[in-house]
């Protein structure tokens, strides 16, 4: 571990999310919407001789450079198709620069005169590069006419022996009373799934890349064949590094420089290894402790990879990095035997040990060595320690209901007992069958009919599947049409798939109907389609699970989940809490998990927070190094 520090007493940051999510496609940084954000840390003031240490996480730099299908895939190697040409469309073009996805980034200053650049100065380098890269300069702070006096500054680049070595400014431009920052495209990146099955969100680095292929860093020897297949949809990012997340130096540093012992440092995980490696800058670079006479600037931070920053100066600093939180699942470093990796909570929200960790990456059979080790004893047992308000608490799974196919799932409302507590009423996990639905007008509600008493009551959120009618215009009475919008007979009009599937609030209802609340009709009902439901009893338990409820205004409600026939058929409230003005999310936990220091007595679940630290630790005697599939727990 760390030399100097107590792994018992990190600090961890927290994340704030912020932005919209976009469909948009392009091929450079910047054209592909994503959930952007800023992760705000604060460094207490700390010495030398006793340093403020605290857990962070990054995520993703920024949002994708590229977002494609995959053409093929040989052995490492994947390629994309080519795209039309924007300028000449009946001419194809290669989505990727050569080389590109693989370069050490060079890094260049501008300097103005008489609010025009001048000049620009190379500061680094660069390496890998195959063809000359993109010179983006800032635009300009002052000005109001982008033809007049506020006019972007051009430059471009040459590259000799794959380094850049001249950068000439071909338009001054107008408008700067100050140096704006440049940037040359580059750096290292990392290709990540986005496809809706097993493998999404799992992650690559990329070695090198022609026009419409790209090699990837491949250290497991896995078969990428069954993983990124042809016609699956991937994203390539850039990648954060030392030098790009803290700052080259003074006067973007954002840590304290100095030598290796007054200056803060980064700590950041040895592959295939225990130990924490410090780093620092010295006034003109990042130096590896024990390496000084490297720039190790261009260190990467792996997405999953959390690290340890020691504050050895005073006063406080208060750090900000701009990044991208994940709205696809993901995929974590699953040590060897004995070891341990620091991790972070990838989605910048919420989630339960049962997310982190769920039930399909459990096993206790030994000879499973790429799953998460379940035993009645936690020191058998792998183990996930949890930072949380400046505490560690490690738990473990015994592996109780580990064979879980298909988690349950409920519903519920906002609490109408005392005080806002839960009752049995406010709590459903049925489903059924539709007999009939109407084709209200916008500003009426949606009536569903059912076949059998349904049992639910007004607040309940109500999914509706499977739905099918006979497209209708918005005439009054509505007429049934075709595809093109003309009137066509009774029982003729073009089958679509109802605007009424999807999850709603019920109100008014009664034992055989209930309301779509604000949801009008497009389509007649076709009868015999659809179901709805609140929830499900899952498929694989054999003992009772437990259930929380998260959310709503309230805290404290809890209950047993009853299992009957391998699946849940009801929960039992064993607290009904209080203050649930609103509906909250009923998490069903196989109860498998346990606390260390709190007995044989397993607990509910744990919340992991937005921020969290996350050490897994491998006590799998024949454990080795893979990957462990979490689900996003905001999709």
């Amino acid at each position: 571990m760390v030399q100097g520090f107590n792994s018992k007493m990190f600090y961890v940051a927290a994340i704030s999310i912020t932005g919209s999510p976009s469909n948009t496609f392009g091929a450079d940084t910047g054209e592909v919407g994503d959930l952007s954000g800023a992760l705000g840390v604060k460094l207490d003031a700390g010495s030398a001789q006793a340093p403020f240490y605290k857990v962070v996480s990054a995520g993703m730099k920024s949002e994708a450079a590229f977002r494609g299908q995959i053409a093929s895939v040989a052995d490492n190697n994947l390629t994309f198709d080519t795209l039309p040409d924007l300028l000449d469309p009946t001419y194809p073009s290669f989505p990727f620069v050569t080389g590109m996805f693989a370069t050490t980034r060079a890094r260049a200053t501008a300097e103005v005169i008489n609010g025009e650049v001048a000049s620009i100065s190379i500061d680094s380098n660069g390496s890998g590069y195959v063809k000359a890269p993109e010179i983006r300069i800032h635009p300009p702070d002052s000005g109001t006419d982008a033809s007049v006096d506020a006019v972007d500054a051009i430059a471009v680049a040459e590259v000799n022996g794959s380094k850049v070595t001249v950068i000439s400014v071909t338009n001054g431009g107008k408008g700067y009373s100050y140096a704006p920052r440049v940037e040359i495209e580059g750096g290292p990146h990392f290709l990540r799934l986005v496809e809706e099955d097993l493998n999404e969100g799992r992650f690559f680095l990329i070695t090198s890349n022609s026009g419409n292929q790209v090699t990837l860093a491949n250290p497991l020897n896995l078969d990428l064949g069954t993983i990124l297949k042809p016609d699956a949809l991937v994203e390539i990012s850039p990648a954060w590094t030392l030098g790009s997340l803290f700052g080259y130096g003074p006067p973007s540093l954002k840590l304290k420089e100095g030598n290796e012992t007054t200056a803060d440092h980064v700590y950041l995980g040895e592959s295939n290894s225990t130990d924490y490696q410090a780093f620092y800058h010295d006034g003109s670079a990042w130096r590896r402790k024990g390496a000084l006479a490297v720039d190790a600037s261009d260190s990467i931070i792996y997405p999953d990879e959390a690290f340890i920053l020691a504050h050895h100066n005073a006063p406080a600093v208060n750090l900000v990095f701009e990044g991208v939180a994940l709205t696809v699942n993901s995929f974590a470093y699953l040590p060897d035997f004995n070891d341990t990796f620091l991790m972070n909570n990838p989605f910048g929200a919420d989630m339960m040990l049962s997310d982190l960790i769920a039930a399909e990456n459990i096993t206790t059979d030994l000879n499973d060595t790429d799953k998460w080790y379940a035993h009645s004893s936690d020191e058998e047992a792998d183990n996930v320690e949890i930072l949380h308000n400046r505490v560690w608490t490690t738990y473990w799974h015994d592996g109780t209901n580990k064979d879980v196919t298909e988690p349950a799932q409920a519903t519920a409302k906002r609490g109408s007992g005392v005080a806002g507590s839960l009752t049995s009423k406010d709590i459903s996990l049925a489903s059924g069958s539709i007999a009939m639905m109407t084709n209200p007008y916008v500003g009426q509600n949606v009536v569903v009919t059912t076949p059998l008493p349904h049992g639910l009551r007004n607040g309940f959120l109500v999914s509706i599947t499977g739905v099918m009618g006979r497209k209708t215009d918005s005439a009054s009475p509505k007429n049934q049409v075709d595809e093109n919008g003309t009137i066509a007979g009774p029982d003729s009009g073009l089958i679509i798939k109802s605007a009424a599937n999807g999850s709603y609030e019920i109100t008014n209802v009664s034992s055989y109907s209930f309301e779509l609340k604000g949801k009008s009709g497009n389509s007649d009902y076709i009868v015999g389609t659809g179901n709805w439901s609140t929830g499900t009893g899952g498929l694989g338990y054999v003992s009772n699970a437990y259930a929380l409820f998260v959310g709503g205004g309230g805290y404290g409600a809890k209950g047993i989940a009853m299992v009957s026939g391998s699946a849940v058929v009801g929960i039992t409230l064993t607290d009904g809490g209080v203050g649930y003005l609103g509906a909250p999310k009923v998490i069903i936990n196989s109860g498998g998990w346990r606390r260390v220091d709190a007995g044989s007595s397993p607990i509910n679940d744990s919340l992991v927070p937005a921020g969290a630290g996350i050490l897994l630790r491998r006590n799998h005697p024949n454990g080795t190094i893979s990957r462990l599939r979490i689900g996003n727990p905001i999709k």
